[in-house]
């Protein structure tokens, strides 16, 4: 059982001789929308910068929650046959919502307040594409993640063609099954639910540089990876969905810790599928097996590496 503010196990400390330079303190936990109705079983997170607010998949109940960042619940938007299922969501600049639903040959288009406007218009996309991810970085550039094809497709703020990397396969630069994207202002980093490695990072021309993480036992390793998000400081944190883990990653593929453990109570995670980090570095992980999300702040740890 995880403890609340501290890494799962000794073992990551004595197996790799590093620990990660922050601890997960739970700080708030939301679960409802604003008329009382329960999360059900969520699948997808964003925050929308300019105003604070932070945008919640309720997959099950076919419906986007928004809440502060404090969790207190703000609006719901209605049950629609455009909106089937939403996983996926991204807010871009300008507060427009994309969001990929149950329909993965489109990236939908809602408003700021989740009213459908329309199928975005992606060029040079399969005829019958398969969307596994998507993501913005601070410009407001566009990642997608397509599956039928295997690569990553990067679009301006502008909506024109910028990058495209990638091939279809189960080797270094290749994709099967995408899960999910995110990017500095210098390397972009990919996951894949299948191939090896899983975490693959790309410099800003679509170059491979490195790769770490098989799909196999040990604590470096995945047995799902479901998401990915960058802090301010540098470090790569993974979800891994079926360990019920939070893992974090030095930029250079070094294993620094992990955090959660299967279970209900604060600092425990169930089925860990989205997250989001904040300026501050508070990360918003969204559970599945729980139907919640958990927010924890970054502490740092002032212990030394032990020898």
């Amino acid at each position: 059982m995880a403890v609340l503010v501290l890494p799962l196990s000794e073992a990551s400390a004595l197996a790799q001789e590093v620990r990660a330079p922050a601890l997960l303190k739970p700080i708030v936990i939301f679960n409802q929308h604003l008329y009382g109705g329960d999360l059900g079983e969520p699948r997808g997170i964003a925050l929308d910068r300019r105003s604070g607010e932070v945008w919640v998949a309720d997959t099950r109940n076919h419906v986007l929650g928004v809440f502060t960042e404090d969790g207190v619940p703000l609006y719901t938007t209605s049950v629609t046959d455009r909106l089937r299922e939403p996983a996926k969501i991204a807010v871009d600049p300008a507060g427009r919502v994309l969001v990929l639903d149950n329909d993965r040959s489109h990236v939908k288009v809602l408003n700021y307040r989740g009213e459908f406007v329309e199928n975005l218009e992606l060029s040079g996309i399969p005829e019958k594409p398969s969307f596994g991810a998507i993501a913005l970085d601070a410009q407001g550039n566009l990642y997608v993640g397509e599956n039928e094809s295997g690569q990553v497709l990067v679009f301006g703020p502008d909506g024109k063609p910028r990058l495209r990397f990638g091939t279809r396969g189960d080797e270094e630069g290749q994709f099967q099954s995408i899960a999910g994207i995110a990017s500095d202002k210098d390397f972009i980093y990919v996951i894949d639910h299948q191939v090896t490695p899983a975490v693959q990072v790309f410099d800003r021309r679509g170059n491979y540089v490195r790769g770490w993480g098989a799909h196999q036992m040990g604590i470096q390793n995945f047995s799902l990876p479901e998401a990915i998000a960058l802090d301010s400081k540098g470090r790569v944190i993974v979800l891994d969905a079926l360990r019920h883990e939070i893992k974090f990653f030095s930029e250079d593929g070094r294993f620094l810790d992990r955090f959660g453990g299967w279970g209900a109570r604060l600092g425990q995670v169930s089925f860990p599928v989205d997250i989001a980090v904040d300026p501050a570095d508070h990360l918003y992980v969204v559970e599945k097996g729980n139907s919640r999300v958990q927010v924890f702040e970054e502490i740092e740890n002032t212990t030394p590496p032990r020898r």
